[in-house]
């Protein structure tokens, strides 16, 4: 009689989770990385289409409006004369910071009140924002 059992012995098993720890050690960081880039990319994205999807309602509505920040530039919140439409939050380790533009104003037709610079921090590295006068053009320069 033979006996035909199939399977894996015990050594192969060991190989096999060993090799996948050590792809695990080596993938992780690297993934985690590209993680928290692609998430101050994108929170960038969405600051600056706030900017301007806030002169676009100042232009639909003929309104003056702003944008605010709070908790040390790491939260930011648009307003239409004193209604709150927005708040949103840049992710840990961003922040916004400006001597010059503490806050971003539209008149009613949409021309941006104060041009300036300000700098967006990141873990990544830093962002300069360029306002410019009238219909507000917003240049990011890293």
């Amino acid at each position: 009689m033979r006996n035909s059992e199939s399977g894996f012995t015990f050594l192969e098993m060991l190989l096999v989770l060993s090799i996948m720890a050590i792809l695990t050690v080596i993938i992780l960081p690297v993934g985690d990385r590209w993680i928290k880039e692609t998430t101050e990319q994108e929170a960038l994205q969405a600051f600056v289409v706030a900017i301007y999807d806030l002169q676009a309602y100042s232009m639909a509505h003929n309104i003056a409006t702003r944008l605010e920040f709070k908790n040390a530039g790491t939260e930011y919140i648009t307003y239409a004369s004193a209604r709150e439409l927005a708040r949103s939050s840049f992710p840990e380790g961003m922040r916004y910071e400006s001597s010059a533009v503490t806050k971003i104003e539209f008149q009613g037709n949409g021309d941006i009140k104060k041009s300036g610079t300000a700098t967006v921090f990141a873990k990544r590295g830093n962002f300069d924002i360029r306002f410019q006068f009238l219909r507000g053009r917003v240049i990011v320069y890293e």
